[in-house]
C-alpha cells in the first residue's frame, strides 16, 4: 500500500532515475516542455476551460475518493457557526482561518475535509494549509489520503519549495525502506520538484536536500550531475553551492564522480594537453584510450590532481557566468519582501519591483525563466489582475493553451469578481473563434457581479460583431427593464437608441426609445441631447417638427435647471435661424427666449435678496449644467460633441472603459 500510491510518479519519470547524464540532457533540451507541464498543464482542467468549474474542484472530484461515514449532524457543535460565515462570504479570509483552526482543534476528520476542500477552491496558494490538511489525514493513519492531499497541493502551487520538501519528508517517513522501488520513487519526486521549482531564486534548500539524499545513498555520480545543473541556475546561495561542489571533487576520486564516458574523455583531454603518451598504452597510439590503469603511484596522484583541477576549472567558468546572472537579479530579489500568498495588500514598492523584474526577465531571460518568474509573481500578487493580464499577454506569443490556462486560473479561482480580466478572457476566446465560451464567460460573470454596465455592454457588442442584432437589442431592453434607477435606465436607453439608429438605421424606433426614456427621466439632459443629435442627423427639413418638439420638451415641458433651459432655447433660435422654414416660428422662439432670460434675472434678484437656494443644491445644479452646456455648445450638425461617443472607450489596462468621462455608470 505504501508504494502503490506513487506509481503515477514512477511512470511519469519514465526512467529519469537512471543515469544522471540523461537527466542533465533532458533538462537542457526540453526544459520548456517540462516546466510548462508542471506549472501549467498539471493544473489545467480537461478540455476547454469552463468558468463554472474551477481547477481545484476538478482535482477534488478526480483525485479524492473519500468515504462518507458520518453525517453533518455529527459535526462539532460550533462548526455550523463558522461554516455559515465563510459560506455567505467566501472572501472572508479571517473567517476561513477561524474555521480551519476550529476543525484542527476538534480533530474531526469529516468536518476538516469539508472545510479544507472548500477553502482550497478559493485559496489554493496557501501552502501551509495544504501541509496542515495532509498532517491531519496522517494523524488518522490515512496515508494514501495524505499523499493525495500533498499532490493536489503541489499541482495547485508547484513552485512551493516548502511544500515539496514537506512532501519528500513525508515519503521518506511512510515508504517502506526495504522496498527496492522506494529510492526510485523518492528520486523521481526530487526530479519533479527541481523541474517545477528548481529555477526559483530561493530554491537552494530543495537542491541541497536532493544532493544530501544522493550522498546518503552513496551515489556520487548522481551528486555530480545535480551540481552540473544547479551551478548553471541563478539562485540565492549560488556561491555556497560552488564551495560544496569543490569539496565534493576534492574529497572523492574522479573515477567515482564521473560517468565512464566523462572520465575517459577528461583523461584523454589531459593527456593531450600534457603530452602524455600513456606508458601502458598500446604501442603506436599517439594518445591513450583513456581506460588504462597507471601503475606509477606518483603519476597516478598527479593525474588525479590534474583531473580534479580540470573539473573545477570547467565548473569555474559556469560559476563565473552564473555569478554574473545572479548579480543582474540580486536587486530585484532583495525587493521581494513577501514571496508567499496573502490577502493583505502589497506595498507599492513591492508591486513596482515585480513589474520591473518581469520587464527585465522578459527582455533578458529565457522563456522558461520568464514563466517561472510569472508563476512566482502571481503567487505573491494573486489578487492583482494587472499581473495576470500581463502574464496572459506574454503567453500569447508562446502558447494559446497557456493563455487560456492563465485566464482560467485568474478568473475562476483568484479574481472571480474582477471585470477587466474576465472581459479580456472573453475577448481572447472570441479571437480564437470560441464564441459560446466567450458568451459563457461574460454571462457567468454578470450573474456573479450584478449591475456592471461595462459587462452588459460587452455582451451587446459581442452579439453586434456576430451580426445578432436582435439579441443585442434584447440585451439592452432587458437592461432597461431591470434598471434599479432612472439614471441607469436612461443610460441603457441612450445605448439602445444609438444601436437602433446607427446600426439598424431605424430612426422611428430609436426616437420612440428616447421619448419613453424622457417620460421616465425628465431631468436627464443627455436624453434630450441624444434625441437632438439623431434628429439632426437626418433630413433637417423633414425632421423640423421633431427637432422643435424635442426643444420644446426640454424648454417647456421638462424639469431641467434654468441654465439648461436657456441653453436649449438659444439653440432653438439658432436652429430656426439656420434651417427653419417659417419666420413666425423664429420670432416666437425669440420671444420665448427673452421670457426665459427675464425669468432668470428675477431668480437672481431673489437670490441677492436672501432667497438663494442652498449651496449643496446650487453646487449640484452648476455641475450638471456646466458639463451639459459644454456638450451642447456649438453646431450639433457640424460637430457631434453633443454626444462625445469616443470619450467612452478609452481602452487601456490602467483605466479601461472609462465611462465616467461622459456619463457615470449606474450605481452598483
Amino acid at each position: 500500500m505504501q508504494n502503490s500510491h506513487m506509481d503515477e510518479y514512477r511512470n511519469s519519470n519514465n526512467g529519469s532515475t537512471g543515469n544522471s547524464s540523461e537527466v542533465v540532457v533532458d533538462q537542457s533540451t526540453d526544459f520548456s516542455t517540462e516546466i510548462m507541464n508542471v506549472t501549467e498543464m498539471e493544473q489545467s482542467p480537461d478540455g476547454s476551460p469552463n468558468v463554472n468549474t474551477t481547477t481545484e474542484e476538478n482535482e477534488i472530484a478526480n483525485t479524492v475518493d473519500l468515504p462518507v461515514t458520518e453525517t453533518e449532524a455529527n459535526f462539532p457543535p460550533e462548526y455550523e457557526k463558522f461554516w455559515k460565515t465563510v459560506e455567505s462570504n467566501p472572501q472572508d479570509f479571517t473567517g476561513w482561518v477561524y474555521l480551519l483552526q476550529y476543525v484542527e482543534q476538534e480533530n474531526h476528520l469529516m468536518a476538516a475535509r469539508k472545510a479544507f476542500d472548500k477553502f482550497f477552491i478559493h485559496y489554493p496558494y496557501c501552502y501551509g494549509y495544504w501541509k496542515k490538511y495532509a498532517d491531519l489525514e496522517k494523524r488518522h493513519d490515512n496515508i494514501k489520503q495524505s499523499d493525495e492531499v500533498y499532490r493536489r497541493g503541489l499541482q495547485a502551487i508547484p513552485l512551493s519549495v516548502d511544500l515539496w520538501i514537506h512532501y519528500i519528508n513525508f515519503l521518506k517517513e511512510t515508504l517502506d525502506p526495504g522496498d527496492p522501488e522506494t529510492n526510485s520513487t523518492i528520486r523521481g519526486t526530487f526530479e519533479h520538484a527541481v523541474l517545477a521549482a528548481g529555477t526559483d531564486f530561493r530554491s537552494d534548500r530543495l537542491w541541497e536536500m536532493y544532493i544530501n539524499w544522493e550522498n546518503e545513498q552513496g551515489n556520487l555520480r548522481e551528486v555530480t550531475a545535480i551540481y552540473d545543473r544547479i551551478l548553471g541556475i541563478p539562485t540565492q546561495l549560488y556561491s555556497h553551492h560552488f564551495q560544496r561542489f569543490k569539496e565534493h571533487i576534492q574529497n572523492n576520486l574522479p573515477r567515482d564522480l564521473l560517468t565512464g564516458e566523462q572520465f575517459i574523455q577528461l583523461r584523454r583531454e589531459l593527456a593531450s594537453v600534457n603530452g602524455h603518451s600513456g606508458d601502458d598504452g598500446p604501442p603506436g597510439d599517439d594518445l591513450p584510450s583513456g581506460i588504462e590503469d597507471i601503475t606509477d603511484p606518483a603519476k597516478l596522484i598527479t593525474e588525479i590532481e590534474n583531473m580534479r583541477h580540470r573539473i573545477i576549472e570547467i565548473h569555474q567558468e559556469m560559476f563565473n557566468y552564473n555569478e554574473h546572472e545572479v548579480s543582474k537579479r540580486w536587486t530585484f530579489e532583495e525587493g521581494i519582501k513577501r514571496p508567499y500568498f496573502h490577502v493583505k495588500p502589497l506595498e507599492k514598492a513591492q508591486l513596482k519591483n515585480w513589474k520591473e523584474y518581469l520587464e527585465f526577465e522578459i527582455e533578458n531571460g529565457t522563456h522558461e525563466r520568464v514563466v517561472v518568474l510569472f508563476e512566482r509573481c502571481v503567487i505573491s500578487c494573486a489578487l492583482y489582475e494587472e499581473f495576470w493580464i500581463k502574464y496572459a499577454k506574454y503567453m500569447e506569443n508562446h502558447s494559446i493553451e497557456g493563455v487560456r490556462h492563465v485566464f482560467s486560473r485568474a478568473c475562476t479561482i483568484h479574481l472571480p469578481k474582477k471585470p477587466m480580466v474576465h472581459m479580456l478572457w472573453a475577448a481572447f476566446e472570441e479571437q480564437q473563434g470560441n464564441i459560446n465560451e466567450a458568451r459563457n464567460i461574460l454571462r457567468t460573470f454578470e450573474e456573479c457581479v450584478l449591475g456592471l454596465a461595462m459587462v452588459r455592454l460587452r455582451r451587446v457588442s459581442l452579439e453586434r460583431r456576430l451580426g445578432n442584432m436582435e439579441e443585442a437589442e434584447r440585451l439592452l431592453q432587458e437592461a432597461i427593464k431591470n434598471a434599479k434607477s432612472n439614471n441607469e435606465s436612461s443610460f441603457y436607453a441612450i445605448k439602445l437608441a444609438r444601436h437602433l439608429f446607427k446600426i439598424q438605421k431605424n430612426l422611428p424606433k430609436s426616437r420612440k426609445v428616447l421619448l419613453e426614456a424622457i417620460e421616465r427621466d425628465k431631468e436627464n439632459t443627455k436624453l434630450y441631447l441624444n434625441l437632438l443629435e439623431m434628429e439632426y442627423s437626418g433630413d433637417l427639413k423633414q425632421n423640423e417638427e421633431n427637432i422643435l418638439n424635442c426643444f420644446d420638451k426640454a424648454i417647456i415641458h421638462g424639469s431641467l435647471p434654468m441654465k439648461m433651459r436657456i441653453t436649449f432655447s438659444q439653440r432653438k433660435v439658432e436652429f430656426l435661424e439656420d434651417f427653419g422654414s417659417d419666420v413666425n416660428k423664429l420670432l416666437n422662439a425669440y420671444d420665448e427666449h427673452q421670457t426665459l432670460l427675464k425669468e432668470q434675472d428675477s431668480l437672481k434678484r431673489k437670490a441677492e435678496n436672501g432667497s438663494e437656494e442652498p449651496e449643496e443644491k446650487k453646487a449640484h445644479t452648476e455641475d450638471t449644467t456646466s458639463s451639459s452646456t459644454q456638450m451642447i455648445d456649438g453646431d450639433l450638425q457640424a460637430n457631434q460633441a453633443a454626444y462625445n461617443y469616443s470619450a467612452w472607450y478609452q481602452y487601456n489596462y490602467q483605466n479601461p472603459w472609462n465611462y465616467g468621462q461622459y456619463y457615470p455608470p449606474p450605481p452598483t
